[in-house]
């Protein structure tokens, strides 16, 4: 495999990419972190969440591109596709991310328009590789634990496939914790050519650029948080039917 030394947007990654505006990170926070208090460490299983907010609005978990193309007619335009359906996993003991795997259906891969939908479609032949995956290859050590509601930028190092072509990439990141959620965003230049991708073409595109970006919008999960959350609620819960059975039991014992 070939090496891709990849970098960020010029743009900073603390503005979440929308088609045709932008929202700040931490408005990202008030979307996915409200009401959550902040655990003690970041250890443990990260899961994708795709519960939170709405990919129409852009407020939750995608993965997508954007790329310049020149229509007739249309003019310049910045052709922007996503796909809400993203699973993975990120691992964390201490201050060091272990592990990070990211999985995305480019089946349901859509722009605003579904003529360009069934073109990239095509090109990326998701009849036979439906999916496209970023792992990482390497141990990251952030040096200190986030607090609540800081932006930190990391690199990571790992594997990008799509179209059963892998290659190896450093991705650099900013993301913010907020409770039990972490939000990943992030950004970075594309040349197609170098994953096998080939331009789609139509009577009315007169050009596409070679290169375009790749971007994302990850909330993630703590699963432990989640589950000890759940198990004081089933604990409380238990404790007012508990309550409840006493007081009833008292109120016959008076009759």
């Amino acid at each position: 495999m070939s090496k891709v030394q990849v970098r960020t947007a010029d743009q900073p990654l603390r503005r979440l990419l929308l088609p045709a505006a932008a929202v700040s990170l931490s408005a990202a926070f008030l979307v996915g972190t409200t009401a959550v208090n902040a655990q003690d460490s970041i250890d443990g299983s990260w899961s994708v969440d795709t519960s939170i907010g709405d990919i129409d609005e852009g407020s939750s978990t995608f993965v997508g591109f954007r790329v310049a193309e020149v229509l007739d007619p249309g003019g310049d335009v910045v052709a922007v596709g996503r796909t809400p359906d993203v699973s993975g996993q990120l691992d964390a003991s201490g201050t060091v991310i272990e592990s990070v795997t990211i999985e995305a259906d480019l089946t349901s891969l859509a722009t605003d328009n579904q003529f360009r939908n069934r073109a990239i479609q095509q090109t990326l032949g998701t009849d036979q590789f439906p999916t496209a995956t970023f792992v990482s290859t390497e141990p990251v050590d952030l040096g200190a634990l986030p607090t609540e509601g800081e932006v930190f930028s990391v690199s990571v190092p790992g594997t990008l496939t799509i179209k059963d072509v892998s290659q190896d990439v450093v991705v650099d990141l900013e993301a913010g914790r907020g409770g039990d959620t972490v939000v990943v965003v992030g950004t970075w230049p594309i040349e197609f050519a170098a994953w096998d991708i080939d331009l789609p073409s139509a009577p009315i595109v007169v050009s596409i650029e070679d290169t375009g970006e790749l971007e994302w919008q990850i909330f993630f999960t703590n699963a432990g948080g989640l589950a000890d959350e759940e198990m004081a609620e089933d604990e409380m819960a238990d404790e007012e039917m508990a309550e409840d059975e006493m007081a009833d039991e008292d109120e016959a014992a008076e009759e």
